[in-house]
């Protein structure tokens, strides 16, 4: 216990440090304040349960952890380490002022396993600590750039300080005390023989005060600097993943008021939702989310750690300017800087592929992609400025209902001969619909597809119908290039089209088609049971309703649609139906799954030139082809059609071929 000049100090340091911790506090909510209203208040219990989830376990780092990368076990190590003795920090405290707390609440055993337990932790999280140095400064990933990070040699050197001072004080005391107050404590009293031995005993008692006091102005200093650093994210992120999205899982936010609505989109800072402010307190900087974006690993500008990092820092740059006009513009909002065009390095809004990969892997719930969209909403909506080779895409979409601007009445072409129910030829009622999509509707290659599912429900005996003509764009691309207005308007004229016909669900064969009727059209009023193929396909080949012939004997590799992988957890399906072949060597590429590499199309860059940098789908086909494959097998039409030109990019049109899953079950059906 302190003597009463102690308790004063104490006391003292507990009031300067909690004055400036509110008073950062207040300006980081203000900040906060700044951003546009959005509701992430709803479902508290499973917020917290989803938050207290991914921390208490460590989910949130350890899903990133692989071979090549074992980084998060590091995190995990410090973190469990570093919360038995923030805890311990507490008791300190208490027993500045109350010498024997823990004894009196806890019994007289208490000190020696938790010193015991503090002693363990101290020693791991060192450990991990030297590990962090080496991984950073030795042989650090190109994820960890700069490499003369001061923050993060400052919380190195922080918590190696506190972990040694505290054995210190444990040290002095156990030479100062006739009775130890906790026997357990060997890091402690390994400390205090090695004080012994070098004359420190007279002095133990007046040291250990000196330690202590050092030990307590380091611990509130450092929740101070927490605040002031990069490493906010300490305490922001358990907020951001309290306000994870709850909404399905790649669903845009959509424009609700398209009519009354002055500005679009996300110009200046204040322009996003304070959520997505907070994304950016919530970031470590760590770099997973570059590490796995195919617009940097194709050497684009860019990268989705500086993305963040430069909003962030323009947002602490201008926040007390900001503030200030805030209150004086009053109603009328003056013009701020462009975070576009004045923050961030020219054209990256367009880099993106919308492939989610970013947001897959981030351990603290930042959300990349909203953000990219939301400016793309405004250069399109309010500019008019995006790449002009889009224009065509528009204006198909616009007249035709489709991005090649192919006239909407050969929309059904595909299917004269094959004898296929048009629901509005027929009486209207179906077991399934099969909503067929643009690329397999116009696109030579990709009708092979459509007429391979055809054959495919035929074989299983289904009753199924085509919208033929009647059918429209999903408005996918649209809406992923910042055409609002133009999806919703593709989106409410579909919703009204399958209201004539009565249907079980809506079967589709493209991944952006399967998420945008799956989880955007309920925004519209279109709630559907929509199915993507590849699941459609196991169920009936697991049903025993489509008979293979099993004779396939080839090497496939299979390709995991982003929109359909990430997007909406579709891994196993298409697996599944390859090893139902006996004679199928199925060889997993070095990138798969959640990991799985994007074809470059997504985010409507199917209908962009490829301005700068590699070729994404080069880099992927690559990727496949590097594990020998006779088969590329793939179950997106836009993925397809990028493996092929990558097959020709590569000149290995004869090594090997590009199938869809469902071209190489219709190929293996028993007659």
């Amino acid at each position: 216990m302190l003597p009463i000049s102690g308790k004063i100090v104490l006391l003292l340091i507990i009031a300067i440090t909690s004055y400036i911790f509110v008073q950062r506090a207040r300006f980081l909510v203000c900040l906060l304040k700044l951003g546009k209203e959005e509701d992430r208040f709803d479902r508290p219990w499973e917020r917290l349960r989803y938050a207290m989830g991914q921390v208490l376990t460590q989910r949130c780092v350890l899903k990133n952890v692989t071979s090549k990368d074992r980084s998060g076990l590091g995190h995990m190590l410090i973190f469990y380490g570093f919360c038995l003795f923030v805890i311990s920090y507490g008791f300190h405290i208490a027993e500045g002022f109350y010498h024997r707390l823990s004894p009196a609440l806890f019994g007289e055993g208490f000190n020696n396993l938790f010193f015991f337990l503090l002693d363990a932790a101290g020693l791991i999280v060192l450990f991990a600590l030297g590990w962090a140095a080496v991984r950073r400064y030795v042989i650090r990933p190109a994820r960890l750039e700069p490499i003369m990070s001061k923050g993060a040699a400052i919380i190195i050197i922080l918590i190696s300080s506190l972990m040694i001072i505290g054995f210190s004080v444990e040290g002095f005391r156990l030479l100062a005390e006739d009775q130890p107050f906790a026997e357990w404590a060997f890091v402690g009293a390994a400390f205090s023989s090695v004080f012994a031995q070098i004359g420190l005993k007279p002095y133990a008692g007046t040291l250990f005060y000196i330690f202590w006091f050092v030990h307590m102005v380091i611990i509130f200093g450092f929740g101070v600097y927490l605040l002031y650093s990069k490493h906010l994210h300490i305490l922001a992120s358990h907020f951001n993943l309290y306000f994870h999205s709850t909404a399905p899982k790649g669903a845009l936010r959509p424009i609700t008021d398209m009519e009354e609505a002055e500005m679009f989109g996300a110009a200046e800072i204040t322009d996003f939702s304070w959520k997505h402010l907070l994304d950016l307190y919530a970031c470590t900087e760590c770099g997973q989310c570059t590490a796995n974006c195919p617009a940097a690993i194709s050497e684009k500008p860019l990268t989705p750690k500086s993305f963040i990092v430069d909003l962030r820092n323009h947002l602490f740059t201008t926040g007390r300017e900001l503030l200030e006009k805030q209150k004086t513009a009053g109603a009328e909002k003056e013009e701020g800087v462009c975070v576009i065009t004045d923050v961030l390095p020219e054209g990256i809004v367009w880099d993106c592929t919308n492939c989610m990969a970013c947001m897959e892997v981030c351990p603290v719930g930042v959300e990349h992609v909203p953000k990219i969209v939301d400016m793309r909403r405004y250069l399109v909506l309010m500019e008019s400025n995006f790449p002009a080779v889009v224009q065509t895409a528009f204006r198909g979409m616009e007249r035709n209902s489709n991005p090649w601007n192919l006239g909407r009445g050969l929309r059904g072409d595909w299917v004269k001969d094959l004898n296929v129910p048009i629901l509005s030829e027929g009486n209207g009622e179906v077991e399934v619909l099969y909503y067929v999509g643009c690329s397999a509707s116009y696109d030579v290659r990709n009708q092979k597809v459509a007429k391979s599912m055809v054959k495919i429900l035929k074989a299983a005996g289904i009753n199924f119908g085509v919208l033929g003509k009647e059918e429209g764009c999903c408005g996918d691309s649209a809406r992923r290039i910042g055409n609002e207005y133009l999806y919703q308007m593709m989106a409410r004229e579909n919703i009204e089209t399958f209201k004539k016909y009565r249907f079980g669900k809506i079967l589709v064969t493209c991944p952006h088609g399967y998420n945008t009727l799956k989880k955007e059209y309920p925004e519209f009023g279109g709630a559907y049971e929509v199915v993507h193929h590849t699941q459609l396909i196991r169920d009936l080949i697991n049903a025993g309703r489509l008979k293979l012939k099993g004779d396939l004997d080839k090497t496939i590799t299979y390709h995991d649609s982003c929109f359909l992988g990430r997007y909406n957890q579709i891994y196993e399906a298409p697996r599944e139906i390859l090893r139902s072949m006996p004679k199928v060597k199925l060889v997993e590429m070095d990138r798969n799954h959640k990991f799985s590499f994007c074809c470059g199309a997504g985010g409507g860059r199917m209908w962009m030139e490829r301005i700068r940098g590699q070729r994404v789908y080069a880099i992927r086909t690559e990727q496949a082809l590097d594990k020998g494959p006779e088969y590329i097998a793939t179950a997106c039409p836009f993925c397809m059609t990028h493996f092929e030109d990558g097959l020709i990019f590569f000149n290995a049109v004869e090594k090997a071929k590009v199938r869809d899953i469902a071209e190489i079950v219709a190929e293996q059906l028993v007659e």
